[in-house]
């Protein structure tokens, strides 16, 4: 990582706070009962634990219940282990990790914004908040937090992904591909980041170099729907008809493989092969008759647009 000065450092700081500043108003440690930061089972549930000897014990016993699939109990007991020690980020950094992953996506926020202001270098607080905001539609508040996190630990794989992504929806495929290489670097087998950088080189029109990716992603994990949804979107636009068939069917029925091909070329302005394509789905499956029809209806109202 490049040396930053500490005029430059404390200006990066000051940024964040400004980010977190506004995205909501962050709740001091003290003299907070963490009513926000929880929604579960009953606290009741729990009234027969064991009680802590230090807040450490609190964040084992959290761990624990979180590898156990409990995140209920985990959160529980990250918010007991703060009863001790209530200025610990990395309580509240878990609490946030947790709140995530059900989708308590204000909550969440809350906790990750409360770990950032006992620890503004807390790399994963940073990058947590940030995969909150991207949820919440705010994009350039999440790019500034997420690229605080990674200047911070360049090995935040979820960070450089996210990166990748927000890069892709601004159209700038080069930083995106960037990302998304860092991030394959820190886990070369996921077929998600395979996935993700074979859409972007789709997006940016290489296709070779996507049809890699999405095959790497395919063999990673021979059960990853997305790249095999991408793989047949691929081969469609190439006019790959009968391979794009051949990988759609892994994923989803005859009928709805060629309802998707027939949108695509729809898209793309093939419009014959549209046509075709719908008419297919509509052969294939009654359940899909309704769909396709009115598929081809528009693909017919398109045509005659054309050749008026």
């Amino acid at each position: 990582m490049k040396h930053i000065d500490w005029m430059v450092k404390a200006s990066c700081i000051g940024l964040v706070l400004a980010v977190m500043a506004g995205c909501a108003s962050t709740p001091t440690a003290k003299d907070h009962d963490y009513s926000d930061l929880y929604s579960g089972k009953s606290k009741l549930t729990f009234s027969t634990l064991m009680p802590l000897d230090s807040a450490a014990e609190g964040i084992t016993r959290g761990d624990a219940a979180a590898a156990r699939g409990d995140l209920d109990q985990a959160i529980f007991e990250y918010l007991r282990a703060l009863e001790l020690e209530p200025d610990n980020a990395e309580s509240f950094y878990k609490i946030g990790v947790l709140n995530l992953r059900k989708q308590e996506l204000t909550k969440a926020l809350t906790a990750f914004q409360m770990a950032a202001k006992n620890d503004p270098n807390h790399a994963g607080a940073l990058e947590g908040m940030g995969l909150v905001l991207m949820q919440m539609r705010q994009p350039e508040r999440a790019r500034i937090l997420l690229e605080r996190a990674i200047e911070l630990d360049p090995k935040r794989g979820q960070s450089h992904n996210a990166l990748g992504i927000l890069a892709d929806l601004r159209g700038d495929f080069d930083e995106a591909v960037k990302h998304y290489d860092a991030a394959l670097m820190l886990s070369p087998l996921s077929a998600r980041l395979q996935n993700n950088l074979g859409y972007s080189h789709y997006l940016a029109g290489h296709w070779d170099q996507a049809e890699q990716s999405y095959l790497s992603a395919l063999n990673a994990d021979p059960g990853h729907k997305r790249a095999w949804l991408n793989l047949g979107q691929l081969y469609t636009r190439e006019e790959r008809y009968d391979e794009a068939l051949e990988v759609l069917t892994e994923v989803v029925p005859t009928a709805e493989a060629y309802n998707i091909m027939g949108y695509i070329c729809m898209n793309a302005e093939k419009l014959d092969d549209a046509k075709r394509f719908f008419s297919k789905a509509a052969e294939a499956s009654p359940s899909y008759y309704v769909t396709a029809h009115e598929n081809l209806a528009q693909v017919q109202r398109l045509l005659a647009q054309r050749n008026p």
